[in-house]
Formats: C-alpha cells, structure tokens, sequence
C-alpha cells in the first residue's frame, strides 16, 4: 500500500497471522464488548501489517466513520469469525486477490451488508465484481471507501430500527391480543425509571467518561468526545444526535438491544 494514499496493493503474501485488531476471531465466539455502534466493519487483507505506519494510518483514517473495525490476513479465520456474528451488520473490506475467492463463499451471508475491493487496479477487478450485487465498487485508495462507508453505516443504522407487528398467520387466533408484549413492558418501566432520576452535571461527566472508555483506542471520536464535553450546553440534544458523532449510533444501538447501562448514562440527553 502507498504510504501517500493508503492504496492496496496486489501482491501475494505467505503471512498467515491474524491482526492484532482481530485475537477474538480465532475463538469461534463473538465477543460482546464495548458495543456502541450497529455496524461492524471487517477488512480482509494478506498485506496488512500492524506494525506499519501504512496500516496503522489506513486504520485511523476507518475509525472516523466506523469504531469497531477487525482486521484479518486469512480468509478462513476471517469466515469463522462471520458466522460468529448474530445481531448486527458487517460491512467487509476485501483485496483485490482474496476477494475473486472469497466473495463467492460469503456473498450471501445475511450478516454482510456491503462489500468494497480496495485493490491496486480497478480495471483488472471490476469485470468479476460486477457479479456481485453487495460489492458497492472497487477502490484503490482509502479515503473514496471512508466516504462510501458513511452512507453504509447510515443505512445499517436506519435499518437496525425494531419495528413489530401483530402476526398474520392462523396461530393470531390462538394468542391472547389483550396481553401486552414484555418489551413494550420493559420499555414503559425504563420510562419510569428514568423520568424519576434527576440528572445533573455529574451524570454528564460519568457519561462522558463511559464514551472515553467505549472509544479508547479511537483518537477521532476521542475528539468529538471533548467537544462534547466543553461544548454540551451550547446545542439542543436535538442537534448532537443529527451531528455526525459518536452520539447517533451509541443511542440507537442502546435502544435496538436495550442495553440499560447505556441507556439510563444517557438519561439526562432525553
């Protein structure tokens, strides 16, 4: 990859070690920590090389629109680590060499939302990728994927938003329609509970303090974070929650699992 531009490049590669972005992987267990966001972002690559300032820089510049990123060198580990995943969206980056094999063996995975080939060629890949409909295009630098990658995670997260209804099928007539549903029930109480507690300045500061722990190893949002901090009181929730930052996904994703921790260090954001 080009330390200019963060381009891939396609170039076979005898590195069978996974990222230390991605230890969890090899366990066959989808680690549940620290999840602030609905979206999950893969990326695929023999090349990839922590200790390098290109990997590191190409990384840096994910986390701006992505926080939790898994970086694999091998595609096996990388598939164990797919299945793995339940509840949410995975947006993969893939090099132009792995993915001619591998998207045919993933392509229709439901955990997968998008798919972007980050090679050092478009022409010699974009003839295959076409096959595909996930791949949204081929790339061969970072920042047009980064830009790509904002409009993904905006549609996961719209999409993550539960939604129910009553059933249709002949069982409706067996089920008792009065009975209310345990999740709206458990949404009213968490309802109750917050409108009970009376937020103030120290909430804001544990809250705030709970983000620098979810983002600790992401120096952009870290940013956003301070800001946050010094700047609350100057804008409506209303206009935190459109802005893009760390505020949006760590809500909705809350809600979608209602996570209660999270929930109720948000209360004084209501």
């Amino acid at each position: 990859m080009s330390k200019k531009n963060s381009a891939a490049v396609d170039e076979s590669s005898d590195t069978e070690q996974e990222s230390s972005h991605s230890k969890d992987g090899t366990t066959h267990r989808r680690a549940r920590i620290r999840m602030v966001q609905n979206i999950l972002l893969i990326w695929l690559d023999e090349k990839i090389n922590d200790d390098s300032d290109d990997s590191r820089n190409t990384i840096s510049q994910l986390k701006q629109t992505v926080n939790e990123i898994k970086t694999f060198t091998d595609s096996d580990r990388c598939i164990q680590f797919l299945e793995t995943i339940n509840d949410e969206k995975a947006c993969m980056i893939i090099s132009g060499v792995l993915g001619q094999t591998i998207v045919l063996r993933i392509h229709n995975m439901s955990q997968i939302d998008s798919i972007f080939i980050f090679c050092g060629s478009k022409k010699r890949h974009e003839e295959w990728a076409k096959q595909y409909g996930k791949i949204r295009d081929v790339f061969t630098e970072i920042t047009p994927i980064c830009d790509a990658l904002k409009n993904a995670a905006r549609h996961c997260e719209q999409n993550a938003i539960p939604m129910s209804c009553v059933s249709t099928n002949e069982d409706v007539s067996n089920k008792n329609l009065d009975q209310l549903d345990p999740s709206f029930m458990y949404t009213q109480i968490l309802k109750e509970i917050l409108l009970t507690i009376k937020f103030d300045e120290k909430h804001i500061k544990e809250f705030i303090e709970h983000c620098r722990v979810q983002f600790v190893n992401n120096d952009y949002e870290l940013k956003k974070i301070k800001k946050f901090e010094r700047e609350y009181h100057d804008k409506t929730p209303i206009w935190w929650y459109t802005n893009e930052c760390f505020v949006y996904p760590m809500l909705n994703y809350a809600l979608r699992v209602m996570n209660v921790d999270t929930i109720i260090k948000m209360g004084f954001f209501y």
